[in-house]
């Protein structure tokens, strides 16, 4: 975590964004966007209901975030395989350390409908400790850029 956190505050690439931008905060399939607001969600523990990972594992490549387990919302998990994703659908992703506690969380919503990286808000980070946060995350986006289908590298599926 500290070898990410010192290469983003080298690249600039720290953003805390805006703290809420309105969105409800008790839906469990829709993590809402903004620092705060997401980590209040994130801590409310809603996504652990959904379709996730059973264990963490090391990065998949191209994999930049080191040891994770992600879980995937119903949207995601149950959207046709030849489309874009559909908007609302979402994953969270948690940043495990060696000790298995959970440093930070990856978290994504298609906002919008089409393909771009901008169709997607993105979040990463802990609270008093946002990497990412906004709509079109350059950071974010550079990497997922490469996944198979819209910025999506793992559903995990019912």
């Amino acid at each position: 975590m500290i070898s990410s956190i010192l290469l983003c505050a080298l690249a600039g690439c720290a953003d805390d964004g805006d703290a809420s931008y309105g969105d409800e905060l008790t839906d469990p399939q829709l993590p809402p966007r903004g620092s705060e607001d997401v980590v209040t969600w994130l801590e409310a523990g809603h996504y652990l209901a959904w379709n996730c990972e059973p264990e963490p594992h090391p990065a998949r490549p191209p994999g930049a975030h080191g040891r994770n387990r992600i879980c995937t919302n119903n949207a995601l998990s149950t959207a046709p395989s030849s489309e874009a994703f559909p908007v609302g659908a979402a994953a969270v992703k948690e940043l495990v350390n060696a000790a298995g506690g959970i440093e930070l969380h990856a978290v994504y919503r298609k906002v919008t409908e089409g393909t771009g990286g901008d169709t997607w808000y993105w979040f990463e980070g802990a609270p008093g400790d946002v990497i990412a946060n906004g709509e079109g995350h350059d950071k974010c986006v550079g990497c997922h850029g490469g996944a198979p289908r819209d910025f999506v590298f793992t559903v995990v599926a019912n």
